[in-house]
């Protein structure tokens, strides 16, 4: 692995590049470095980007993740030459960019709203498990122990929820790859979960 902070019109971020059964050598660090650098005019508050390398056998994988002020994106690439899956996903990571920019400058401009949402953090209840262990024992039934495994309430957090217009959640589905993800209805002021649907179109959900 390799860490690295650049600079970039008076911004700074952070560069890794990771290697999975791959060492990551001066040339393909020099090449993805090449990559970032024809990427960073079209975006702006960078801060951080990871590049994951993975072979295995043929295949040659290459995960990106970067994550700018409110945005985050992935991209993912896979043939059977390493610099050109990172050619491909680089250039995935191009168009998504070219693609959203105008919407993303938009959304900048606009200022982000947020609000709290409560989140809590579930535990397998161990000492209820070890209650019943003689009868799933005697029963010898595993499936029955995997059933009593309920998880618990350990701890609540708060975290931030983001105030967005229907086509602002899109375009964050769109750039992150995410399945999934909660926010508030600007234009209801109501909370929404939008989720990619098999056919990769998207489905948004209220709670009645």
């Amino acid at each position: 692995m390799s860490d690295n902070t650049k600079k970039f019109d008076d911004q700074e971020y952070t560069i890794s590049i990771m290697g999975k059964h791959i060492e990551i050598t001066n040339p393909i660090r020099a090449y993805v470095e090449e990559k970032i650098g024809k990427i960073e005019s079209l975006s702006t508050h960078i801060i951080d980007i990871k590049v994951s390398l993975d072979v295995q056998k043929l295949n040659h994988s290459v995960d990106i993740i970067m994550k700018f002020s409110h945005f985050k994106i992935k991209v993912h690439a896979i043939t059977e030459d390493l610099y050109s899956s990172i050619d491909k996903a680089f250039g995935r990571l191009y168009t998504k960019l070219r693609k959203w920019k105008s919407r993303i400058q938009d959304h900048h401009a606009k200022g982000v709203s947020v609000t709290e949402m409560e989140v809590n953090v579930l535990e397998h209840a161990e000492h209820e498990i070890e209650e019943i262990s003689q009868e799933i024992i005697d029963e010898n039934n595993r499936a029955v122990e995997e059933a009593y495994a309920l998880p618990k309430v350990i701890k609540q957090k708060r975290r931030p929820l983001k105030i967005l217009t229907i086509e602002e959640a899109v375009m964050k589905m769109e750039l992150s790859n995410d399945n999934f993800m909660v926010y508030r209805s600007e234009e209801e002021q109501a909370l929404k979960v939008i989720y990619r649907r098999r056919d990769g179109s998207y489905g948004v959900m209220s709670p009645a």
